[in-house]
């Protein structure tokens, strides 16, 4: 009877001690990274809020210590800009998570507002170089950033890139989230790849992530997408970025749906380990 006793109250905490332990285990696990102390200003998509990307930023830094939740930058509808939290220079890595009031602007306006933003962040805090990383129509804002103001010392530039999700045909950015079917979209499309690879600054290392949820989704004209953007629109960044140094990763599986890329270990460790990563 004593034996039984003492076995049942060892039991429990020895089950507690080894979970402890694996989660220790776990936690250790995660990828050590160097702090570059170089921001990573995230922009979010069409439809977002501020939810939407600071999931990934959360994890970045309570789980695997990876940055510094740092800012929430706030733009209004009328283009106003307010901010929370506290931003350090020193802080490893710092998080900025930017979010518009009104997503579902066009991508002009978007792209005015990420512009004003950046201006705000090297004003306010000195910022003159920045990672960025955009889901869908987030990544469209910094395409147009890359494109104008990328060159103009008087903006923060751009040192890495990561485009989540990011429909790269310029026509599905012509009319908010409705698609747009263009006559000799071939030749259009060429046209814009060279005009881009003129215009772009070669010295910026840029990753892309693509979604295919494998359920034969036809959307925008390719069969294969996230539900949403197609794998081909996504793909078509590859023509964009001749001339930079480019990685590219299309996760695959019923998980892999639009909305719930920016939730996925798998891509957490491919944008940590391009971000952060201490190794070459």
């Amino acid at each position: 009877m004593f034996k039984r006793i003492l076995f049942a109250g060892i039991l429990p905490c020895l089950c507690v001690v080894i979970a402890l332990f694996a989660l220790t285990q776990l936690n250790d696990s995660h990828e050590e990274m160097e702090n570059q102390q170089i921001p990573s200003v995230f922009i979010h998509g069409y439809k977002g809020t501020d939810r939407s990307l600071h999931g990934m930023i959360r994890r970045f830094d309570q789980k695997y210590h990876w940055g510094t939740d740092s800012l929430v930058i706030r733009v209004s509808a009328s283009g106003k800009i307010t901010e929370s939290g506290h931003y350090r220079k020193s802080a490893k890595n710092p998080l900025i998570n930017v979010v518009f009031e009104n997503n579902r602007a066009s991508l002009t306006q978007q792209a005015l507002w990420t512009k004003k933003v950046m201006l705000f962040l090297k004003q306010q805090h000195g910022i003159m170089k920045f990672n960025a990383i955009g889901h869908s129509m987030g990544g469209g804002a910094f395409i147009s950033y890359l494109a104008a103001y990328e060159k103009n010392e008087n903006y923060p530039q751009v040192n890495k890139i990561v485009f989540l999700g990011v429909p790269f045909y310029p026509e599905e950015y012509i009319n908010g989230e409705e698609s747009v079917t263009l006559k000799n979209a071939p030749m259009i499309h060429t046209k814009f790849a060279k005009k881009m690879a003129k215009i772009l600054p070669k010295d910026i290392q840029i990753m892309i992530v693509g979604g295919d949820i494998l359920d034969g989704t036809v959307s925008d004209g390719g069969t294969a997408s996230d539900g949403v953007v197609s794998l081909s629109s996504v793909l078509y960044g590859k023509q964009l970025f001749t001339e930079q140094p480019l990685k590219v990763h299309i996760v695959k599986g019923r998980e892999a749906t639009h909305t719930n890329l920016h939730e996925l270990p798998q891509i957490d460790a491919y944008i940590g380990h391009f971000l952060f990563s201490n190794s070459k």
